[in-house]
């Protein structure tokens, strides 16, 4: 009898550490899952932000596109006038020249029409 007595006694002793070692096992469990969760959170908050940081950058960009039409659309109307312009030809009061001038060497009126003849025209290339 008291044999049984020791071994019922070791026996509940190994099931209290077994017990022991269950408590230790789900309260750190449990610390982990609470980690998990603050971290599945974070990263929710970490996902809006990186959203609306991508929303902005989009309307960033088509207010950039919007402007570089606009400052294209506004290059393009000044060459078209300096190309009106340069196209009205220089009348030069006679009085102001001196007589060999009146007349323009031929290799002048092949530098005016090359210069005359430079494309000037606004192509546009794509951003992205």
């Amino acid at each position: 009898m008291m044999m049984s007595g020791i071994y019922s006694i070791v026996l509940e002793g190994f099931l209290a550490l077994l017990l022991l070692i269950a408590i230790a096992y789900c309260m750190r469990l449990d610390g982990k899952l609470k980690a998990l969760r603050n971290g599945n959170t974070q990263m929710l908050e970490a996902a809006k932000e990186l959203q609306s940081s991508v929303i902005h950058a989009q309307n960033a960009v088509t207010a950039l596109r919007r402007s570089a039409d606009a400052a294209g659309r506004e290059l393009q109307q000044k060459i078209d006038e300096a190309r009106a312009v340069a196209a009205i030809p220089m009348v030069r009061d006679a009085r102001d020249m001196p007589r060999e001038s009146y007349r323009e060497t031929p290799r002048e009126s092949a530098l005016a029409t090359e210069r005359a003849n430079v494309d000037f025209t606004l192509r546009r290339r794509s951003v992205l």
